[in-house]
């Protein structure tokens, strides 16, 4: 993977341009980035715009000139991720156009000359990149469907400032705190919003455009907007979807000068992806000394011996944690969850192999996988009771809105009482509730994919990069994603089972103790063991202020 970084003036006699004081500002950015891609970090300026990038090479091993540019030097583009289908798009260019080298980034370019910004809807992968074009002065920060990769911008009268983290922007500018109601409510940040003062995140499925000062923010992808057809017909939905698994496995291990990796928890998500793809390394993180309900490790080693490989195991400790919990800090950007600590030490093991691993992120909420989702998927069979066909308005008001009760499932401050704060969990949870009416899995699905799952996705990032490691994805591919929320939903969660539509398709490729097993639990920390509180019970109130504190320490105090 890499690191993106830039500054677009808006006026072109800006002072910084003049006196070429960006000269100055881009490597302290680029510093600050570095460890996403050590094999190359170049940065150059194109009129009023100056780009730089730090480069992991994974298509192709040769230096490229960075930014990378058009023919005639008139768009530049710093990158960061994987197009995959790459090269099948490569062939529909409608001009003939000389490459320098063998990337999807220069696709990139070539196929908005050819066909506009609107060429990002088929690209099929992970991605985030800023792409200036002179002609017409136009700056374009986009991000990728499913939002696997990250990218932040400040603006004020003069500049926009980006970058792929938020540490290389204050590297450069003075970091200010603000509120954050995601934070609040979810303890994590997600949306547009940061803990720092004019500090935006660009959204999955996103682009900002800048044209000089002026601004436009399109979603040019969502899920609701991409919805498909899918007969009611059970037998082809699993050869579909066992189909588009198989497929979206094979674009994420082929574009690539290395072997690859893939991290196995003991669950079949992870385990699916590891018995298709046949990675060359597996990994698996336990904590198995402190009992039982901290370690899968029995599940993760009979998917290893299916798939005829070793599993290596790591096993953090309370001193692994104490001496690396500022390092996760940093890397994080803003505070997250301390399981961003497990990555941390699983991807310290990987670089020792790869650069590349393959996770599976995204099952949960794409296939109903959350244990909470059984509280309103059962409370909605009342409406299905023949006798009473002609009640909605009496079960409605006897259970209230499903959106309601969802936000009582999801939130995690007493502050929801609140009502600018309640206000805020409605505009988060009721879109997607009144899209989907009565098929509530799909709707709380579509609330965690753009919520808590990219909370998950920034630690997937930052932990990964952080070893200089790329985090393919495969259930994040945008075909599963659309199909996933077209299907009946009925197929999700059946008799009590999540995931089960996924659940069968596994039974082809994993063992039935994995399959089968009913004691599959999120990836967890002996945060009570390691810090204890009466009777060893979890302390939210403890944990999330001992998180904040970590981040405040590293971003305010000057620790890193």
């Amino acid at each position: 993977m890499c690191g993106v970084v830039g500054i677009y003036y808006f006026d072109k006699n800006n002072k910084d341009l003049k006196s070429q004081n960006y000269k100055h500002k881009l490597p302290k950015m680029l510093k600050e980035i570095r460890h996403r891609g050590d094999d190359q970090e170049e940065f150059g300026r194109l009129k009023n715009s100056v780009q730089g990038m730090s480069r992991l090479s994974i298509v192709s091993t040769k230096k490229d000139i960075i930014p990378y540019t058009n023919e005639d030097d008139t768009i530049s583009l710093v990158y960061n991720g994987e197009i995959y289908n790459y090269l099948d798009l490569k062939s529909s260019l409608k001009n003939k156009h000389t490459f320098k080298s063998n990337t999807d980034t220069e696709y990139i370019l070539h196929g908005y000359e050819d066909y506009g910004i609107n060429i990002i809807n088929e690209f099929n992968g992970m991605y985030a990149f800023s792409l200036f074009d002179s002609n017409k002065d136009e700056l374009y920060l986009v991000r990728d469907k499913a939002g696997e990769k990250f990218l932040y911008y400040y603006e004020d009268h003069e500049k926009v400032v980006y970058a792929s983290e938020i540490k290389a922007i204050v590297s450069i500018l003075r970091a200010e705190e603000q509120h954050c109601n995601s934070y609040e409510m979810f303890e994590a940040c997600f949306g547009q919003d940061t803990l720092f003062k004019n500090i935006k995140l660009i959204e999955p499925g996103q682009y900002v455009k800048f044209n000089f000062n002026k601004k436009k923010i399109v979603n040019y992808w969502r899920i609701c907007d991409n919805l498909i057809y899918v007969k009611d017909d059970i037998a082809q939905i699993e050869k579909d979807l066992t189909e588009l698994i198989v497929d979206s496995i094979e674009l994420r291990t082929k574009n690539r000068q290395y072997p690859f990796g893939a991290l196995v928890s003991g669950g079949i998500d992870s385990g699916l992806i590891a018995a298709i793809a046949k990675p060359d390394f597996i990994y698996s993180t336990t904590y198995r000394g402190l009992g039982k309900e901290f370690s899968e490790i029995e599940y993760a080693e009979a998917i290893a011996t299916k798939i005829g490989k070793k599993l290596q195991i790591i096993e953090p400790t309370k001193e692994d944690f104490m001496k690396y919990r500022n390092e996760v800090a940093y890397h994080l950007d803003t505070p997250a969850t301390w399981t961003g600590f497990n990555l941390y030490m699983t991807y310290e093991a990987v670089s020792k192999d790869t650069k590349i691993a393959l996770t599976g992120e995204g099952v949960d909420e794409m296939f109903g996988g959350y244990h909470r989702y059984h509280l309103l998927h059962h409370d909605m069979q009342i409406y299905n009771l023949d006798a009473l066909e002609n009640y909605d308005y009496l079960i409605g008001k006897y259970y209230g809105k499903p959106s309601d009760r969802y936000i009582k499932l999801i939130n995690r401050s007493e502050k929801i009482f609140q009502d600018k704060y309640m206000d805020y969990m409605k505009s988060i949870v009721e879109p997607s509730f009144s899209f989907f009416d009565k098929n509530v899995i799909h709707a709380m699905g579509n609330v965690d994919f753009y919520s808590t799952l990219q909370i998950i996705l920034q630690m997937a990032d930052r932990m990964s990069m952080a070893h200089t490691v790329e985090n393919r994805a495969p259930f994040l591919d945008h075909r599963l994603m659309q199909y996933a929320f077209s299907m009946p939903e009925k197929y999700k969660i059946e008799n009590g089972i999540t995931k089960n539509i996924i659940k069968k398709i596994a039974k082809k490729f994993l063992p039935e103790s994995v399959v089968e097993r009913k004691d599959k639990r999120g990836f967890l920390m002996p945060f009570n063991l390691w810090f204890p509180n009466e009777g060893n019970k979890y302390d939210r109130t403890k944990y999330k202020d001992m998180v904040y504190s970590d981040w405040k320490n590293t971003f305010f105090k000057g620790s890193k």
